[in-house]
C-alpha cells in the first residue's frame, strides 16, 4: 500500500511517540496500519487530543464492518478493509486532503448552529451575540462533541498559550457563554469535567 507508486511522497512517522503527537499539525493524509499501532498510540488517537489527527487519518486493514463504522463515527477520515486496491487508497487520500483543507463555514449541534463567517451562534435563527473568544471556545468544543476538552487544550487552541496562566479567563468566558446559551434553553449544553475542562453534550434545544 505504498502511495509513492501513485505519485505521492512518503514521510515516515514510525519514530513519533504519543506525547509528541499533541504538537503535530498534519497537512497531508496519515496512513495507519490498524494492526501495527501500540495500545498507547491508539489511546492517544481515540482521546480528545487525537481529534485533529483522526480527521487526517486513513486506517487500513480493518476487517470487521462494525469496527470500521465505529472508527468513522469516532472521526477518522477513512477506514478501509484488508485488500483495498492501491488506486482506491490514492483517491480516498486525495479526497480526504481536499475535505480537510476545505474551510467549513457552518457547524450544527442539535438546534445550535455556528456560522464561522459571522463568528456567531444561532438557535432558531436567533443570534446569541457572542464575543469572538466565546465563539472560538464553542467552535472548539464542537470540534469534538461529547468528548471532554481539557483546559490546556482550550488555552492552546483558543488563547494560543502553551501554559496555564494565573487568571481564570477560560472559566470566565465559559460562564458568559453558558449565560447566553441559557437564554435559548441551552444552559446545560456545556458540562464541566473533573479535570477542569469542558464538554459539549447532547442536551440541546430542538430546531
Amino acid at each position: 500500500m505504498d502511495l509513492r507508486a501513485q505519485g505521492w511522497r512518503l514521510i515516515a512517522a514510525v519514530a513519533m511517540q504519543p506525547e509528541t503527537w499533541a504538537e503535530f499539525t498534519p497537512e497531508h493524509p496519515i496512513i495507519l496500519n490498524h494492526g501495527a499501532l501500540e495500545p498507547a498510540q491508539w489511546r492517544h488517537l481515540n482521546g480528545p487530543r487525537g481529534a485533529k489527527l483522526r480527521r487526517w487519518a486513513i486506517v487500513l486493514g480493518v476487517e470487521d464492518g462494525e469496527e470500521r463504522a465505529r472508527l468513522l463515527r469516532k472521526g477518522y477520515g477513512e477506514v478501509l478493509p484488508p485488500g483495498a486496491p492501491l488506486a482506491e487508497l490514492a483517491e480516498r487520500a486525495m479526497r480526504l486532503r481536499d475535505n480537510a483543507l476545505a474551510l467549513r463555514r457552518f457547524r450544527r449541534h442539535g438546534g445550535l448552529r455556528l456560522d464561522l463567517l459571522d463568528r456567531e451562534a444561532y438557535v432558531r435563527g436567533q443570534p446569541l451575540g457572542l464575543h469572538p473568544r466565546e465563539f472560538a471556545v464553542l467552535w472548539r468544543l464542537m470540534d469534538t462533541p461529547e468528548v471532554p476538552v481539557e483546559k490546556l487544550d482550550l488555552l492552546r487552541d483558543v488563547w494560543r498559550m502553551a501554559h496555564v496562566p494565573e487568571t481564570n479567563s477560560v472559566a470566565v468566558h465559559v460562564s458568559r457563554l453558558r449565560a447566553k446559551l441559557a437564554t435559548v434553553g441551552l444552559g446545560e449544553v456545556i458540562e464541566s469535567t473533573p479535570g477542569g475542562g469542558y464538554c459539549l453534550v447532547r442536551a440541546v434545544a430542538p430546531d
